[in-house]
């Protein structure tokens, strides 16, 4: 198996929605070099006069907040040949017409431009490696750094935020102290994937690795309806 590229995935509907489909994705050309994940713990602070500070009250834990920068290369320079034959905008594109395109395609898959059918931006899916965060973009940023003679951007640098979302019917972000330790029986509905399984039973996408095994599954994203799957306790003996 190749290296995995980071795919950022677009749904009109939330996870959990009935008849939830994919209706666009990017892959990046190369893999970031970092992945920045900002875990904030809000507190109740005593501000009381002529008190010193007390114990803080733990209030919540709000979503995560995360952001990952990559390049648009139109040069073709360091471009792996499994890249080259997947994405069609590299065979199609000349050089001073590919990173434009690019970009308008990442801009139309994370809604930083308005969806017109939802009259929002689109509910988005990370997915690399054992990251599956289902967010919202927050900002997207591009550095135009490389130009043609005309004037024509060949390569950019593209800086995005995203806000983690945490779906209805999970007790917000107070699951996260909670673990798993019994094992449970679900049936797949329409619009599952194991990484969201995962992240709605165990509070861990990259669990879907474990249900995978457990359940002798190959594919992790094309579940049947109806499909029956053991999800096992949460505990070292299945990492």
């Amino acid at each position: 198996m190749g290296e995995q590229s980071l795919k950022i995935i677009a749904y009109e509907k939330p996870s959990g929605a009935k008849r939830q489909q994919e209706i666009g994705h990017f892959t990046v050309m190369f893999n970031p070099a970092t992945f920045v994940v900002n875990n904030k713990i809000e507190y109740k602070k005593n501000d009381t006069k002529g008190q010193n500070g007390g114990d803080p009250q733990f209030e919540k834990i709000p979503p995560l907040e995360f952001s990952v920068e990559f390049t648009i290369d139109g040069t073709g320079v360091g471009l792996n040949s499994n890249y080259k034959e997947q994405d069609s905008d590299v065979q199609t594109n000349p050089k001073n017409e590919y990173v434009r395109n690019k970009i308008k395609k990442l801009r139309e898959v994370t809604g930083s431009k308005i969806n017109g059918e939802i009259h929002r931006p689109n509910y988005l899916a990370i997915l690399w490696g054992t990251f599956y965060i289902e967010c919202v973009i927050t900002a997207l940023n591009i550095t135009y750094n490389l130009f043609d003679g005309e004037g024509a951007p060949l390569r950019a640098k593209v800086s995005c935020s995203f806000l983690e979302r945490i779906g209805p019917g999970r007790d917000g972000r107070q699951s996260r102290l909670e673990s798993p330790d019994l094992t449970k029986y679900i049936t797949v509905t329409d619009g599952d994937t194991l990484p969201l399984i995962a992240n709605t039973y165990y509070d861990d996408p990259a669990y879907y690795i474990q249900i995978a095994k457990v359940n002798k599954l190959n594919s992790f994203r094309n579940l049947v309806p109806g499909t029956k799957l053991v999800l096992p306790p949460m505990n070292d003996d299945n990492e």
